[in-house]
């Protein structure tokens, strides 16, 4: 059974003065191993203390239970997105497939050649998309199909 709980980001910081003491006991147990080097019977001794110490410390830290801060789920594909924002996704790639298919009747061109003509018009024009452009547009997208235009973004 766990006695404490605690999320990752609340863990309670170290004590001040701790690190010192530590190093404090430390310093001391190295100096009673040299103190006692080639006694079996002391070094045992300080072997079975340490052993004891180790354990109850081990025993202490079993009791503690850390959790993860409850953070947002990644998206590791198209498929963990909400239905909402499949929707919207779903909706731009159809109203671009149905713009190119028009305008490759008009150009008397195929879809692919027409969409490589626009592709290469974007690249020459555009200016690197930043992370905020892109984070904007999704937002509009997102506002868009939860406002009256709902109704387009599931129709199509």
């Amino acid at each position: 059974m766990k006695t404490f709980t605690y999320r990752q980001s609340e863990l309670p910081p170290i004590p001040p003065g701790l690190e010192v003491a530590v190093a404090e006991l430390d310093t001391q147990i190295a100096g009673l191993i040299c103190e006692n080097i080639g006694n079996y019977r002391a070094l045992s001794e300080i072997a079975e203390m340490l052993t004891d110490c180790m354990d109850t410390c081990d025993l202490n830290l079993n009791s503690i239970q850390v959790v993860a801060d409850t953070t947002k789920k990644e998206c590791s594909s198209l498929k963990d997105l909400p239905i909402d924002q499949k929707q919207i996704i779903y909706s731009c790639l159809r109203i671009n497939s149905v713009v190119l298919g028009m305008l490759s009747q008009f150009t008397d061109s195929s879809p692919e050649d027409v969409a490589q003509k626009v592709a290469n018009i974007i690249q020459a024009q555009a200016e690197p998309v930043t992370e905020a452009e892109v984070e904007r547009f999704i937002d509009e997208l997102i506002e868009a199909s939860q406002s009256g235009a709902d109704y387009f973004f599931k129709r199509m």
